[in-house]
């Protein structure tokens, strides 16, 4: 086992003034993302009616929208098995919708977009348009979809 001089052990150490200038930056740095994820935040209640992400391994879909709290739904949804979010679609656009979702899953699109109607608490159905983006592994394998959705009219 080589033995190391007391220069070589501590040339690669930072001094304590080194060590905060590095902490005050990483700070620095953190509000920045902070701040930038409530501008996020901000923008996405006033542009969009909507967040949804589909995850594909734990076949989940969230929603968290502003349309679902206007309409009385709770704020965020979460619902298992894709047999049950789906129920949230117009029965005329669903095989549509199915196609669509199967036809970017198989590709190597970047982004998925589709309109649809989508049910209210009343049982009634507004139209929306879904705009998202796939996250794929490194083998090009789609593991979610995150995106928005807007209230257009038809």
């Amino acid at each position: 086992m080589k033995k190391y001089t007391k220069d070589e052990l501590t040339d690669d150490l930072l001094t304590k003034e080194e060590l905060q200038i590095r902490y005050q930056k990483a700070l620095m740095h953190l509000r920045d993302a902070q701040d930038l994820n409530r501008k996020y935040q901000l923008i996405l209640e006033e542009v969009n009616d909507g967040y949804w992400e589909l995850n594909l391994i734990k076949d989940e879909f969230t929603l968290r929208s502003k349309y679902y709290r206007s309409h009385g739904i709770i704020p965020t949804l979460k619902i298992q098995r894709k047999e049950r979010w789906q129920e949230l679609i117009h029965p005329k656009d669903r095989e549509n919708f199915h196609q669509a979702l199967e036809s970017f899953l198989r590709s190597d699109k970047k982004t998925f977009k589709f309109t649809h109607r989508l049910k209210t608490r009343d049982d009634e159905y507004q139209w929306v348009l879904a705009t998202g983006f796939g996250l794929r592994d490194e083998m090009g394998t789609p593991k979610r979809i995150m995106g928005t959705h807007m209230t257009v009219s038809k």
